[in-house]
């Protein structure tokens, strides 16, 4: 082995050992889950590693089809290392770490094959460096998988020669079609050097050519149709059943046949850059459709959660949509001392031969051609993510090292010397927490983002990590199903935190989102059992958690007769979260509909029967939960105790008019009241009913009435 390739890999492999090594520093003395989506993950790959516990047709169908939402890749990839090391966040967040190493080890493949090996070498240093590259190892999000398909079919697409290399072309179709099961973005950024290959090396002129001069090898295509229709058939016939829940029902077997016969019959064809191209680009198309064909209204989704997510009445064009991701390159991946010590210094050479009309090389154009296609449909959908941006960092690391090459010698070597003891300050201050200080001291001049943290300093303190005592105190000595609603949305403390503990210790907890548009409801609120809130700064509840917070803050006095403080937590901010429990009442009302109807048909009686003067009295505080969750009055409400026989206080409180909420076993109750009140009206059943008393001031005396009484 010659000197120089022994110096390569050595130096490669110091690389990766130290990225790698303080990626498994950081999550080994992190104990705070950082981010709502990563939980999110988190939650649905443990889901999986529920099912995924044997092996069938049935299973592996589920396992390609399962989220509604989302795709599968990256819930398929970490299974291996739950089976190795556990189900839990850590052994989740070591397959971020290994593709970290992948990332690393194809961008210096990329760099090297396109401006040679020392250019790539120091790309790959500089990757690793990267705040938002460095904090995607560390917690469980898809873009370190996406930023690696990217990279590789960048890769494939420079050496598979305008489709001439049929092993490449292979390469390159197989990771967009992982890809598209990894995010549904990847066609974003190869779409454009995809294009300019096609057009560069003339495939799009020959494939047109070869449209219209069509030439079919019969005896090759009656194969693959063969072999596509038993490959799509033993897909499709054990899980026949399933598939009709999907849009096409039984037409998913008819286009996995069309896929996979096509693919097949280019694969068998001599290798042509037409073969090659209609293989490669079938074969993604086939790999994707795993999930995709199911999910045929995928689509649809997106473009509506995009409209839920985005500004209403904004126009793409705005110029506060144009310059987000500038906005967001500077603030969330580089930080603004290493913007302005790199940024201009990489640009700067770039820019001179491009006004002298050339290239500083052109092989890298392609890369260019990657965040420039990117850019332009992410600014159109109006897409509001940093993490869009982590598939750009190989490719800026690489047209960075090009453009510092461009520089004199010792220009370069001074330039290096800056540029990576900063990134290392940087790198150091979120990954040990003795160098957060540095941070703390000048926060403006570094990386602000809601993915670089620190391990366990500041918003990773591991005072924030409430969770499992929290969830000790919900389900200890329990065997039913408790209710947790949750009213409290920081990036510490959040419904996915639990969502992700209940799932991996397996309790027998569910969980209500009280913080959101569609689940901040009063209704929802009591049917929890525990409820979690918090004091001081909520501004990440939406308006309807909001309202619940501030009726409960101040005093309504529903929930107060029916909820105990059980806990309270401190938090490092100074916050304090404080958990309330019920013990009356339905943990799971939704399981008993009937008795919801009848309680809802009540509570309709209360309102309609409401006023100024009016008190409603709840005869139990089971009945209070179930007729309260429909809120037919906010103020002047009473809860008796079970059993309660006499309701004198709320007799002499009530206005004039009582409205009583009992059931079936309230007789001496309703007894009591009929003596001392007089009911005017009873709407009802078994279950609920309502009593409604008229309340006199004094005895009652007998009135001359001078009409009869049938006239009366």
């Amino acid at each position: 082995m010659r000197l120089t390739t022994l110096l390569l890999l050595t130096g490669l492999a110091l690389i990766l050992a130290f990225n790698v090594l303080g990626s498994l520093y950081w999550v080994r003395q992190n104990v705070v889950l950082v981010g709502h989506d990563a939980s999110e993950y988190l939650w649905t790959s443990i889901e999986y590693n529920k099912f995924l516990t044997d092996f069938s047709p049935q299973t592996l169908f589920r396992a390609f089809t399962f989220p509604a939402y989302r795709t599968p890749a990256i819930y398929l990839a970490v299974q291996p290392f739950f089976w190795l090391f556990g189900v839990n966040m850590d052994s989740a967040q070591l397959l971020n770490v290994m593709l970290l190493g992948v990332v690393i080890v194809l961008t210096y493949l990329l760099g090297n094959t396109i401006a040679g090996r020392g250019i790539g070498l120091f790309a790959a240093l500089l990757v690793g460096l990267f705040p938002l590259m460095a904090a995607m190892s560390r917690l469980f999000y898809t873009e370190m998988f996406l930023t690696a398909l990217v990279v590789l079919n960048l890769l494939a697409l420079h050496r598979l020669r305008g489709f001439t290399h049929r092993s490449w072309s292979l390469v390159w179709g197989a990771s967009l079609g992982i890809g598209l099961l990894v995010k549904w973005t990847i066609p974003l950024y190869v779409w454009l050097p995809l294009l300019w290959y096609g057009w560069q090396s003339g495939a799009l002129r020959t494939q047109i050519g070869a449209l219209w001069r069509p030439r079919v090898r019969w005896r090759g295509l009656l194969v693959a149709a063969a072999l596509g229709g038993l490959l799509s058939s033993a897909w499709f016939w054990p899980n026949r059943t399933a598939a009709q829940l999907f849009p096409l029902g039984s037409w998913l077997w008819l286009g996995w046949f069309v896929l996979l016969a096509v693919v097949l019959y280019a694969s068998f064809q001599r290798s042509t850059p037409v073969t090659n191209s209609w293989a490669a680009l079938v074969l993604a198309l086939t790999v994707a459709s795993l999930w995709y064909l199911p999910h045929a209204n995928f689509a649809a989704r997106l473009l509506y959660v995009d409209e839920v997510r985005g500004q209403e009445g904004v126009s793409p064009l705005a110029l506060g949509n144009v310059v987000r991701y500038g906005r967001y390159f500077y603030e969330h991946h580089l930080g603004a001392l290493a913007f302005w010590v790199i940024v201009p210094a990489a640009m700067a050479p770039w820019l001179m031969a491009w006004v002298r009309r050339r290239t500083l090389n052109p092989a890298a154009t392609p890369l260019w051609l990657s965040i420039v296609g990117a850019l332009v449909v992410l600014i159109v959908l109006q897409q509001q993510n940093p993490r869009n941006l982590a598939p750009f960092l190989p490719i800026f690391a690489i047209l960075a090292t090009v453009a510092l090459w461009s520089y004199p010698r010792l220009l370069r070597y001074g330039m290096g010397a800056v540029w990576l003891p900063l990134l290392v300050v940087q790198w150091g201050i979120f990954t040990f927490d003795g160098w957060y200080p540095l941070y703390q001291r000048n926060p403006v001049l570094w990386v602000r983002t809601d993915y670089s943290k620190p391990p366990s300093t500041g918003e990773t303190d591991p005072g924030y990590w409430i969770g499992p005592q929290l969830l000790e105190t919900v389900s200890a000595g329990r065997d039913d199903t408790q209710s947790l609603g949750v009213l409290v949305n920081t990036h510490q403390v959040h419904r996915g935190v639990f969502r992700y503990l209940i799932a991996a210790q397996k309790l027998n907890v569910g969980i209500r989102g009280l913080t959101t548009e569609e689940g901040g409801n009063w209704s929802d609120l009591l049917a929890s059992q525990w409820v979690l809130l918090k004091d001081g700064d909520n501004r990440n509840v939406a308006e309807p958690g909001l309202a619940l917070l501030a009726r409960i803050h101040a005093g309504d006095p529903l929930f107060a007769a029916l909820y105990t403080p059980v806990e309270r937590f401190h938090l490092p901010d100074g916050d304090t979260l404080t958990l309330y429990h019920r013990s009356a009442g339905p943990g799971w009302p939704e399981a008993a509909p009937e008795q919801g109807a009848s309680a809802r048909a009540v509570a309709e009686a209360v309102q309609a029967a409401w006023s100024d003067h009016a008190r409603l009295l709840y005869a139990s505080p089971d009945l209070a939960v179930w007729v309260g969750m429909y809120d037919p009055a906010a103020e002047r409400v009473e809860v008796l105790p079970a059993g309660a026989t006499a309701a004198p206080a709320a007799l002499d409180a009530a206005p004039s008019t009582l409205l009583a909420v009992s059931d079936y076993t309230n007789h001496a109750l309703l007894e009591w009241l009929d003596a001392h009140a007089y009911r005017a009206a009873t709407i009802g059943d078994d279950f609920a009913e309502l009593a409604i008393y008229g309340k006199t001031a004094g005895p009652l005396t007998s009135l001359a009435a001078n009409a009869s009484w049938g006239e009366a």
